[in-house]
Formats: structure tokens, C-alpha cells, sequence
């Protein structure tokens, strides 16, 4: 028999006290009777090919659960949202199944955008139980043409030293400007020896731009917008400056960075950069890659 929901748990979400939560998850659940499937992820990319065995299940009985529960953090949703998209691509009668999550990771930054506060938890499953409401929020989708790939990013997805400043950024949180800037020190050795890389950028298909000395290109998602940063490489004390300005928010007005807003942005690096998506790796590769958003039904 179907189950009501499919829970994806993460135990190692948050340096593994989100397992610790799980047990009074489970009670308010078994107290409310509550049908569900439970999987318990156990490596990186595990949730997608958990994902990728019940779409095929459901799709052969033709019924789909109320909705997934995520237990976990970004990483998580990621994975999940990553697994459902391609499975869609491959088959246009796979519908969205609504997603609800627990924030238990260490970031949370789409449960944060979207108003989930972790200590929260227990009114988002009572929520879902009782008076479950599905909103469409946006989220970021992603062709990689060279190597034929479709992707998913709630966050963000960026390419060079983007990686670093995200996981700075992550890691320091809403902390005062101060440790902010302390953190940033340590990065000074990584921006001594980075290398600039050309860049190709189109906006909605009719506007393009070029920039031979790029450091970092970052997209983002919001208000039905695609959102890209391009900054480019100047002396260190210049470089340092400017990523101290957008770690604390305030990048803008600098001639070495470069906002763009679009429905659609597409960006070519000829050559091998790393690159990062919702703070996974993408490893190192060239680029062809196009951006465009799209809405998917999530219960907060």
C-alpha cells in the first residue's frame, strides 16, 4: 500500500545532529497516525537515487504520494528537486509532488528566504498534517550543454572562486561585519594565486557581454528573476575590498562587479573552471550553460 508521504532523512545534515531530531519527528507522526515511507540517506547524492527508484514505482502503480518530507538541510533539497526535474525531462507525465522540509542542516538558506525557522519544526508538521497549504516558489533550473546535464538550484550556482565566498558566507551567517571581515583574511592566500578567465554572458537572448578577466559568476533565483554577478580580477587590495563589500552586502557600485537580472542568462567559459551548485560540487570543466526559472509547489 502507498504511503501517505516519503520522508528522506539525512542523519549527517548539520554535522549529524539532525539524526538526533528524528525521534521526536517520529513521535508527533506515530501520535497522529500518520502513513509513511522513511529513507535514510547514507551517502552524497543517495536521496536522488532513492528518489529515482520510487518515481519509477509510483509511475508503474500510477499514484503518487501527498508529499515528500525533507529532514535535512540544502544539500538535501537539492538532490531531490535535481532528481524529480530530470525524471521530468525523461517523462512529461511525472507531476510535481509538493515538498515539505524540516530546516535540520547547517545553512538553511532556502528555509530562510522562505520564513522556515528550524525551531519551527514542530508547526511546520503539524501544518502538514492538519491544514497543509502548497505555494509555487521559484526555483532555479540549469542545461550544461557539453555534457548534456539538467540540474536544480534553490541557492544559487556559481563558477570560480564563487565556491569560497559562498561557503564564507555560509559559514559566518548573520555574525557581526567584524567576524565577517576576520573570515575574509582567510582567503587572502587563494586570492594571491587565482587566475582570471574569460567569460561570455547573453541576457534574455538579445543582450551579450564579454569579460576577459573574471574571477566569479554567480546566478541566483528570486522574484521570478535570474540574478548574475560577474566580478573581475583587480590588484589584490582592490580584490580583497570588493569581497569584503559583498560578504557584507554592499557591491553594487564597484567598477569590478557587474549585476545582471533577466529571465533567461546564458554564460560560456572556454575554459576549466570549478564551479558549485546550492554548495556542491560541480568539479572542473568548461561551461556552455543556460539558466531560466521555473516554479515548483513546496508546503511551508
Amino acid at each position: 500500500m502507498l504511503s501517505d508521504y516519503l520522508i528522506i532523512l539525512n542523519p549527517a545534515a548539520n554535522d549529524r545532529k539532525t539524526k538526533n531530531n528524528w525521534k521526536k519527528v517520529e513521535n508527533i507522526l506515530q501520535d497522529n497516525d500518520i502513513k509513511y515511507t522513511l529513507k535514510v540517506t547514507r551517502k552524497k547524492n543517495h536521496a536522488k537515487e532513492i528518489l529515482n527508484y520510487y518515481i519509477r514505482k509510483w509511475k508503474k502503480i500510477k499514484k503518487f504520494p501527498k508529499a515528500i518530507i525533507i529532514i535535512g538541510g540544502d544539500g538535501t533539497l537539492n538532490e531531490v528537486l535535481s532528481a524529480i526535474y530530470v525524471k521530468q525531462e525523461e517523462d512529461r507525465s511525472i507531476p510535481d509532488i509538493p515538498i515539505s522540509i524540516l530546516p535540520f542542516g547547517k545553512n538553511n538558506n532556502f528555509a530562510k528566504e522562505h520564513g522556515i525557522k528550524r525551531n519551527n519544526w514542530k508547526k511546520e508538521i503539524v501544518k502538514l498534517i492538519k491544514k497543509p497549504v502548497v505555494n509555487d516558489l521559484s526555483i532555479g533550473i540549469f542545461y550544461e550543454n557539453i555534457k548534456n546535464q539538467y540540474g536544480v538550484f534553490h541557492n544559487n550556482i556559481g563558477i570560480g572562486l564563487d565556491a569560497n565566498v559562498v561557503n564564507l558566507k555560509s559559514t559566518i551567517g548573520n555574525k557581526s561585519k567584524f567576524n565577517k571581515i576576520t573570515k575574509l583574511i582567510s582567503l587572502i592566500p587563494l586570492l594571491y594565486k587565482i587566475d582570471s578567465f574569460e567569460s561570455k554572458i547573453k541576457i534574455d537572448n538579445n543582450k551579450n557581454y564579454y569579460f576577459s578577466k573574471t574571477i566569479m559568476c554567480t546566478v541566483s533565483q528570486s522574484n521570478n528573476n535570474m540574478n548574475l554577478i560577474v566580478i573581475e580580477k583587480r590588484n589584490i587590495i582592490r580584490l580583497v575590498y570588493t569581497l569584503m563589500l559583498v560578504i557584507i552586502g554592499k557591491h553594487f557600485k564597484m567598477r569590478s562587479i557587474h549585476k545582471f537580472t533577466g529571465n533567461e542568462i546564458s554564460i560560456t567559459i572556454p575554459s576549466l573552471e570549478y564551479g558549485q551548485v546550492d554548495g556542491e560540487q560541480l568539479g572542473s570543466r568548461f561551461y556552455d550553460i543556460d539558466y531560466k526559472i521555473t516554479k515548483y509547489p513546496f508546503i511551508i
